[in-house]
This record gives structure tokens, sequence and C-alpha cells, in this order.
């Protein structure tokens, strides 16, 4: 039983890996971009956020956002159940994915103008720990980033590509997802526009 559950999860990190290169190929000009927006809610999730299980069933706006705990590039972590009270934005990126490299600074401006007011990460799939602080130095970029090598917390979040993004509620409760990218200005309106939005409780 172990050796299948060994393989099992073998398969659903190569799955998840392909997939990855298969969305975000090539220029990612034409990234497709789906906003669910929080007037969109229609299920409740049974999962806690405490809950541990991995259903690699794809996430809808009203679930519970998937517990975790990431470790930061500079060497601290991240829980996600603990973020509860503030609303989350969550993203999941890699250096060689054409549209995540280009919102970037989207999220860079989100965090300098909220702060520790909201909390932010950006989780790098499946790069090894160098790319991933290089990329960061090169860029200057201050927000919160993570290494998720083994793609342990990616396998929580199927997507049909990256960069992927949702708004979580202070509840931990999803209120938008974001698949697909288009320039940093964008970006940072539509996300502020749904952190404001939540913040409110619109």
């Amino acid at each position: 039983m172990k050796t299948k559950n060994t393989i099992f999860s073998l398969s659903m990190v190569l799955l998840l890996n392909a997939l990855l290169l298969t969305a975000c190929g090539g220029t990612g000009e034409n990234a497709d971009r789906q906003n669910t927006p929080e007037t969109e809610k229609t299920a409740s999730s049974e999962q806690s956020a405490e809950d541990d299980s991995v259903s690699y069933l794809p996430l809808s706006v009203g679930d519970a956002a998937p517990d975790f705990t990431a470790v930061l590039t500079d060497g601290t972590e991240f829980t996600l159940s603990e973020q509860q009270g503030k609303v989350v934005l969550l993203n999941f990126w890699a250096t060689w994915c054409g549209p995540c490299v280009r919102e970037m600074p989207a999220f860079e401006k989100l965090y300098g103008e909220y702060g520790e007011d909201i909390a932010i990460l950006a989780v790098n799939c499946m790069e090894s720990e160098d790319i991933v602080k290089a990329f960061q130095a090169e860029n200057g970029y201050t927000f919160p980033i993570a290494c998720d090598p083994e793609g342990d917390v990616s396998l929580k979040y199927p997507s049909q590509g990256i960069p992927y993004t949702l708004v979580i509620d202070e509840e931990g409760i999803i209120q938008n997802i974001y698949v697909g990218a288009a320039d940093a200005e964008t970006q940072y309106m539509e996300y502020k526009g749904a952190i404001d939005a939540v913040s409110e409780g619109e």
C-alpha cells in the first residue's frame, strides 16, 4: 500500500509539472485569464482549512483554502491558517512563465501599499531555491516568496495553469480565482479591487 501511495503521489507531481509547462509555455501573450468574482459564490466546501488531506480537485469560490506551511526565501515559515483575520493574496508562479514574470510588479506595489494589513505570498512552483532567490534579488522584490520544489503546496491548489492567484478572506474562504495574467498595472487594479471588496465585506 505504501508503494502504491508513493507511486500515486509521484504521478500527481509529474502531472502537475506537465500541466504547468503546457499552460505557460512560450511568451504567454495569449494566456487565458479567468476571474471568478465573489458574486458567483455558489458552493460551500466542507473541507476545513485545518484538513491536511489533498483532494487533487480544482478549487472553487466559496471553498475553504487548504492549509499549508511553506518556507520563505528568508528562511521563515508562512502558515496559511495563521493568517486568519487578514485577507490573503496567494499566487503560484515560475520564473520561466512569461505572464507570471510580467505581473510580479503588481504584487510588489500591493505589498508596498497594504504592508502587513494583508498577507501576500507568491509560491514558486517546483524550481530550486537558488533560482528563486536569484530571481528575487535581481528584481529587488520584497514581498514574501516561498519555494515549493517538491510541489507539496501546489498539489493542494490544482490549476489548469499558472499564474494562478487566489484572494482568500479573513475566515480562510476563497473569494476570487484568477488563471493567467495581463500586464502588471491591469493585474494590480484587479487584485486591489478584489482585496478592497473582500475587506469591506461586499
